[in-house]
This record gives C-alpha cells, sequence and structure tokens, in this order.
C-alpha cells in the first residue's frame, strides 16, 4: 500500500506546535511557582493592606493566564526571530537578542494580567482605588518579583536554546540524556561535502577571504539542514559532514535531497557570491549508508562520535568526483535503499576503494 508523506507545510506546522506546547507548559508552571511563593510569603496580594486569604485558584488561573499568554506570544517572537536571521550572530549576542526581546514581551503581559488583577480588587473591595491608581498596582512588589522570574526564565530559555542550535538539536539532546554513554549501534547515512577546486580558490582569494567564503557557504547549508533533517557531524576545513539516521535518510530521500537542496541555495545567491568572491562556489560529495557505533567521548569537552568503515567509503567516494567529473556519487547500498523515482543514477564502476579488500559499486546521481 503507498505510503502518503506528510507535507512541508504540515510538517512545519507540527514542529511549530511541538515548540508552543513546550513554551507553555514551561512558562505556566513558572508563573504559578513564582505567584504560589509571593503569595504565601507576603500572606497579601499588591496593595492590599490588610491580611487577605488569596484562593489557590486565583493563583493557579493568574498562573494560567500568564503562562499560556506568554508561551504564545514567546513562540511567535522565536519565529520572527529565526526569521530575522538571528543565529548569523555570535552567541553571545544570540543570547542578548534573545532574552531582550522575550523580556520586552512578557513585560506587556504581565501589565495586562496585572490591570485586569486591579479592576478585580477593586470590585472586590479589596483595594480603594482613590489610593492606589492602576500605574501603581501594575508596577507593584507583586508585579516586579514576576517581572524579575520572566527575565530569569527568559534568560535560561535563551542559554538552553543557543546551546541547542550550537551544537545541534538532536546531539543537544543525546548529550543531555546520555543516550550514547554506553557505544550503540545504529544504521546511518553519511555524506561528504566537499568545495570544488577548494586549493585553486583559497591560493586566489588568500586564507581570510577564502575563510569567509567557506562561512558563507555552510551558513547557506543550514536551510538545507533543517528541510532534510540532516544533523552536521562535522566541519572539517571546507568540508562538512552531514549525517542521518536511517528513518530520515529516506524519508522523502533526504540524504540525497540535501545535496540539491544546497546546489539550489547556492545557485540563488549566485549574485552575491559573483560580487564579493569573484566566483560561483560548487560542491561535490559522496554518500553511504550502512551500519556504525556510536559513542560519547571527551570529559572537559564532550562530543558524539562513530565509528565504521561506512565514513571511510564516504570520503573516498567523495573523493573520486574530480576522477569522473561529476558532483554527486553514491554508494550502491544508497542506491538500493531509495530506487529510481525522483533521481537517476548512472553506475560509475565497480571501483576497488583505496584500504578497501572488496569492490564498491558508484553510481553518479541527477535530479530528472
Amino acid at each position: 500500500m503507498h505510503q502518503v508523506k506528510p507535507s512541508k507545510k504540515g510538517k512545519t506546522v507540527r514542529n511549530i506546535s511541538k515548540r508552543l506546547l513546550f513554551n507553555l507548559i514551561f512558562w505556566c508552571l513558572v508563573f504559578i511557582f513564582i505567584l504560589a511563593v509571593r503569595y504565601y510569603d507576603i500572606g497579601k496580594i499588591a496593595f492590599i493592606n490588610l491580611p487577605v486569604h488569596i484562593p489557590t485558584s486565583r493563583i493557579i488561573v493568574n498562573g494560567l493566564i500568564l503562562g499560556i499568554s506568554i508561551g504564545f506570544f514567546y513562540t511567535l517572537v522565536e519565529s520572527w526571530l529565526e526569521s530575522q536571521e538571528l543565529y548569523h550572530h555570535s552567541l553571545g549576542m544570540i543570547i542578548l537578542l534573545r532574552t531582550s526581546y522575550l523580556f520586552l514581551v512578557s513585560g506587556v503581559v504581565l501589565s495586562v494580567v496585572a490591570f485586569l488583577n486591579y479592576l478585580m480588587d477593586v470590585k472586590q473591595d479589596n483595594i480603594n482605588e482613590l489610593v492606589t491608581n492602576p500605574l501603581t498596582y501594575i508596577f507593584s512588589a507583586t508585579v516586579r518579583f514576576l517581572l524579575i522570574g520572566a527575565l530569569v526564565g527568559n534568560f535560561i530559555l535563551s542559554i538552553f536554546h543557543t546551546l541547542r542550535a550550537k551544537i545541534g538539536s538532536q546531539d543537544f539532546n543525546n548529550l543531555l540524556t546520555g543516550k550514547y554513554r554506553e557505544p550503540k549501534v545504529e544504521n546511518r547515512a553519511f555524506m561528504f561535502l566537499d568545495l570544488k577546486s577548494s586549493t585553486t580558490i583559497a591560493e586566489e582569494l588568500g586564507h581570510r577571504l577564502y575563510s569567509q567564503l567557506i562561512r558563507d557557504c555552510f551558513r547557506d547549508l543550514s536551510s538545507s539542514l533543517v528541510k532534510t533533517k540532516a544533523q552536521v557531524y562535522q566541519y572539517v576545513g571546507d568540508e562538512a559532514v552531514l549525517s542521518w539516521t536511517l528513518k530520515n535518510a529516506l524519508e522523502e530521500e533526504n540524504c540525497i535531497n540535501a545535496y540539491f537542496h544546497f546546489k539550489e541555495e547556492l545557485e540563488q545567491k549566485k549574485e552575491y557570491y559573483q560580487q564579493t568572491y569573484g566566483l560561483q562556489p560548487v560542491f561535490k560529495a559522496g554518500v553511504n549508508i550502512g551500519l556504525v557505533t556510536v559513542v560519547e567521548v571527551g570529559v572537559l569537552k564532550r562530543t558524539i562520535v562513530y565509528h565504521s568503515d561506512v565514513l571511510n567509503t564516504a570520503a573516498r567516494i567523495q573523493s573520486l568526483c574530480n576522477q569522473y567529473q561529476r558532483l554527486l556519487l553514491v554508494s550502491e547500498a544508497i542506491k538500493n535503499q531509495i530506487g529510481e523515482g525522483k533521481f537517476s543514477f548512472e553506475l560509475i564502476g565497480d571501483v576497488l576503494l583505496k584500504g578497501k579488500t572488496k569492490n564498491v559499486k558508484i553510481y553518479a546521481v541527477e535530479q530528472i
């Protein structure tokens, strides 16, 4: 039976929904906790001068209103910041921008909720509106206490999301949970992506401009990584090593599509590269799939590494691109997993790769 694949729009909505759910839960818990600590500590709310019993229901309702409101707007602002290429800045600037923008959102929401509470307390005769005006109420000690809590929460989330983006969401989660503290065997695909004619380009541009070129190219690679669910295993000089789980690699042929997404992105920026560097960068790639051992290594600097001949084979395949004058070469294992469809596979040869004892069938790939 033919399996219907989820649309790109559907996947985007699903990702935003997951982020929204996380933010709603986080902020509801934060504000319910802060309000409980504040109210039970002082025994009264805002400018109520007489001891007043604060019902638990009011604490929970206020916490939920604040959490849902801020969680919703927090998600909107996060999406907007990403659309503004937030992650192209330094890590410190990313944390500062995220914290500042989201703190402003928190301040506006807190002010609105505080005003609603003011109206409620006036109606219940808890305060004298002739003595305490709305502005004084909004800047009360309780609201300031909540605002400090929101600032701390924003800062913590900003660091969390920035580190997650820096390390990579999947690797960050795996390091956090210790998934690979003990070696595990997985079926994964790898792509070795390398700048064509890199030595010549480096000589022509000089080291500084060449490094800027590589930075821009890998920056433009980002959208392809997101679209095809790729992980960056390593950046080595002018080479990027991408990785996928078996499921993500085969879904919509991501392990092949990643190359063509990246190629299209570079072509769309052709005018920029010609004006800035006097050239159009072209990358070549080799792809392979198979069993690898995954393990977390290091103490002072921890990382997740892969051990297998699968990676060596992918690297060797990529090195043949110049010899066969092709930009994308894959192993027979990839061809068998992907099959015919959106791509055409041309057998290049049954090649004995360096360091191998058995020949490997290599295929050139083109879009149909």
